[in-house]
């Protein structure tokens, strides 16, 4: 669809205009109208078009001057004469400005209908070079960004493509856009970008926008950077960032600036709103402690027993305390925290998920926000409690049955012996279909219990270890201390001290 702009001083003229012509049959949408000349330049600082139809006499500039001027700010634009004088004044000076067509008025329809065609052949011969160059230029600049191309050809290449970078200061501005419904307009970014501060701009295979800026000095570089952020603002709606590359001095080296500024995107995590991430930015948030008043126990907790909204309100709760805290964390910090709750849940649940675990991580490392964080998690839970389900009703009756009577009896004392007895079944082949089933032998599995169930006391009364011990199923008191320090790392006293105080 090309966008066309009428300018005529009498109105009805105009309002024929849009009734004479079919403008979406021919891929064509009038985007706007204006009564002489220097109403239409102020309207089209704001507005691309790419066939403009103009009358020549007109109040304050004409139409003959708005054309000429129009020429300076984009040569590509069609431009079509309707005029009512003959003059060949006219005629020379509209055919000297380039021109589609002189018409008179009243236009003949068929006369305006072919030049509105060829001036669309052009277009779409244009465009189609275009982007044909733009291909190469920005697959060139991302192989040199990516260190996949050496100096000779990197050299060969700028000179076919005509790229100059006239300062000696270079910096990378990596540009992304959150909301995926936005990126649709990255090719009009790029290209009000690129006209403005004559500089390349690319879009990279994830559709991120990659600025190329050269720039005399530091005062010249936050100039131009704060005009690229006025410019994105004013041009999408929703969320985004700016990330700064480090400074280089030579196009060789660009890669090293458009790595720091892959580096600093990942302050998105902790920047709430839209804009530039510098240095400075990054500087602020180096606090290396994530600590929330949410237990990672109950979540696990809540997992085991497939209580997927408890789950969902803790890690909510959780990340909604970390982005509202005053302290500076660092998004690094973050990530970790998010991974650890990942390979926690894997260890705790024993399932063979390492393909799923290697992508999660990846997409926690890639989050650019709290909620997209937020969305991975539950996902991931998700699949957790569904492979939990699964495996729940792949389990034999009688493996169900010990499973249950086990989480109702697990401090009284228990054996395979025992269970054979209950069960009416032989203790060797019970052993040997309950490691299969449930992925742990049997000690494993009842001293793994019984420690969730002591780390629930410890936190929730003031019993002393000893006691608590006994209470979930370990007649020695010392058994228990030694069971508890081999798993959980401390001393079950330790990490009642620690989990109160945090």
């Amino acid at each position: 669809m090309y966008n066309v702009f009428l300018v005529d001083d009498e109105p009805f003229i105009i309002e024929g205009m849009k009734a004479l012509v079919p403008w979406e049959d021919y891929g064509l949408k009038v985007v706007g109208e204006a009564s002489n000349g220097l109403e239409a330049l102020e309207k089209l600082e704001n507005c691309h078009i790419d066939i403009l139809l103009t009358d020549i006499m007109m109040p304050k500039m004409d139409g003959l001057q708005l054309i000429s001027r129009l020429r300076e700010q984009n040569p590509s634009t069609k431009c079509i004469v309707l005029s009512g004088y003959q003059e060949f004044k006219y005629v020379k000076k509209g055919m000297e400005l380039g021109i589609e067509n002189y018409l008179l008025k009243p236009v003949n329809e068929q006369e305006l209908f072919s030049t509105l065609m060829n001036s669309i052949e052009k277009l779409d011969k244009s465009t189609e070079d275009e982007e044909a160059y733009t291909i190469l230029r920005d697959n060139t600049i991302w192989r040199s960004l990516n260190q996949d191309i050496d100096e000779k050809e990197w050299r060969e290449r700028l000179d076919l493509y005509h790229l100059e970078f006239d300062c000696q200061n270079i910096t990378v501005v990596l540009m992304q856009i959150a909301n995926q419904a936005e990126v649709q307009q990255v090719s009009s970014i790029r290209k009000k970008i690129e006209k403005v501060f004559h500089s390349v701009c690319i879009t990279n295979p994830d559709g991120e926008l990659i600025l190329i800026l050269s720039f005399k000095d530091q005062d010249d570089l936050m100039k131009k950077l704060n005009e690229v952020d006025q410019l994105v603002a004013t041009t999408i709606s929703c969320k985004y960032h700016i990330s700064v590359g480090s400074i280089v001095r030579s196009t060789i080296e660009m890669y090293k600036s458009y790595q720091h500024a892959k580096e600093l995107s990942s302050y998105r995590l902790v920047h709430v709103d839209s804009g530039l991430i510098t240095d400075e930015l990054a500087a602020q948030f180096t606090d290396p402690f994530v600590s929330t008043s949410y237990l990672l126990d109950d979540l696990k907790r809540y997992i085991i027993g497939s209580d997927k909204e408890k789950a969902i309100k803790w890690i909510r709760g959780a990340f909604d305390q970390i982005d509202e805290s005053k302290r500076k964390i660092a998004p690094t910090s973050i990530r970790g925290f998010a991974i650890d709750i990942i390979t926690s849940l894997q260890k705790e649940v024993t399932l063979n998920t390492t393909d799923q675990t290697v992508d999660i991580v990846k997409q926690i490392l890639e989050a650019h926000s709290m909620e997209r964080l937020v969305a991975i998690l539950i996902g991931f839970f998700n699949e957790i409690l569904t492979k939990l389900e699964e495996k729940s009703q792949q389990r034999s009756p009688i493996i169900q049955s010990v499973v249950q009577y086990i989480q109702e009896h697990y401090h009284e004392e228990l054996s395979l012996k025992t269970l054979s007895y209950r069960f009416h079944i032989n203790s060797i082949y019970l052993g040997q279909l309950f490691q299969k089933e449930t992925g742990l032998v049997f000690s494993e599995y009842i001293n793994h219990l019984r420690l969730e169930k002591a780390k629930q006391l410890l936190r929730e009364t003031h019993l002393k270890a000893g006691i608590i011990g006994k209470q979930v199923g370990y007649a020695d008191s010392a058994y228990f201390y030694k069971q508890f320090k081999k798993v959980v790392g401390i001393t079950p006293s330790a990490w009642r001290t620690m989990n109160i105080s945090s």
